[in-house]
């Protein structure tokens, strides 16, 4: 089996910081290769038609078709000759930042449960595309050639016009999920995966300081890696590994405020077994060494042994 492509914001926004636009065609394929990325894409198909394989299962997308892809998704996309399609790449975390006012967060939230829609159905039901209502339809092709106009000429405040319509674009999604019939069922399926994923990250908040690995906690969820990491991330804002090592980090604050435990002690109890690491991990979250954040907040247990 083929081993995806991880792509990177950091890496792949170089123009722009919250997002990147371009136009695909055959003989200017992209996204032709099994992959996945930390940000969410939009893909509208202005001619012809292209496969789209998600999960190793292929769906035929037409012009007019557009497909909404949540981050951590594996998927590949290959257009069929003379096709092309508009693809719009952005973080939601910079579009919609947390915390944020209620209307923001109630966007975040459906545009969450729209995911669930294309991409967490199990595959007999998946539709990884988004049909838009005919009278929807030239609202949706014009935003998405404005904002790849927006980005290929750097006008004058052009990232500030990219940001509103950008969030114009995602606006447009929602309005257009919230009339469509499987927006109801869709709702069920999110609580579903939200209740599964509420009883792994408990699991994780619990032993944080044992032995846990991607494996344990997808068991628990029932959920497969891919939509594990999708879901995981959309609920903590968190990747697993930075939770896991977050959660670590504060476990050994409360140790070295509470307790004379030797630096080492400290390390082993909260499941870094290594005093080396725990201090390099400590020093970059924290800012300092364990020792110092110690003798800096609570000089009291400085005589204790720390070493």
């Amino acid at each position: 089996m083929k081993s995806p492509v991880f792509m990177t914001q950091e890496l792949f926004f170089v123009k722009c910081s919250f997002c990147n636009v371009f136009e695909v065609t055959d003989k200017k394929p992209s996204g032709d290769i099994l992959h996945a990325h930390d940000y969410a894409q939009i893909w509208y198909v202005t001619r012809g038609q292209c496969d789209h394989y998600v999960e190793n299962q292929l769906y035929l997308m037409t012009a007019g078709d557009t497909f909404l892809i949540p981050p951590m998704v594996e998927h590949e996309t290959v257009l069929a000759p003379g096709s092309a399609a508009i693809s719009v790449e952005f973080s939601l975390e910079d579009l919609f930042p947390t915390p944020c006012g209620a209307a923001q967060t109630e966007i975040r939230s459906y545009l969450d449960r729209m995911s669930v829609m294309g991409f967490l159905q199990d595959s007999k039901t998946r539709q990884p595309r988004f049909r838009f209502r005919p009278e929807a339809m030239p609202k949706l092709d014009r935003l998405m050639r404005e904002i790849l106009e927006e980005f290929r000429e750097e006008k004058h405040c052009y990232q500030d016009m990219l940001r509103v319509k950008l969030q114009e674009l995602l606006l447009l999604y929602i309005r257009e999920y919230l009339t469509s019939p499987e927006s109801r069922s869709t709702d069920l399926t999110y609580e579903r995966y939200q209740a599964l994923m509420n009883k792994a990250i408990a699991h994780i908040d619990e032993h944080y300081n044992e032995s846990i690995s991607l494996e344990d906690v997808c068991r628990i969820s029932t959920l497969s890696k891919t939509y594990f990491c999708y879901l995981f991330k959309l609920m903590t804002q968190k990747p697993f590994v930075e939770y896991i090592t977050e959660r670590r980090v504060q476990g050994a604050m409360r140790l070295l405020q509470n307790t004379t435990m030797s630096i080492q002690a400290v390390s082993e109890q909260t499941g870094f077994h290594d005093a080396a690491n725990f201090s390099r991990t400590f020093r970059k979250a924290v800012g300092i060494s364990p020792r110092d954040y110690r003798k800096m907040r609570f000089p009291a247990r400085e005589g204790g042994n720390n070493e």
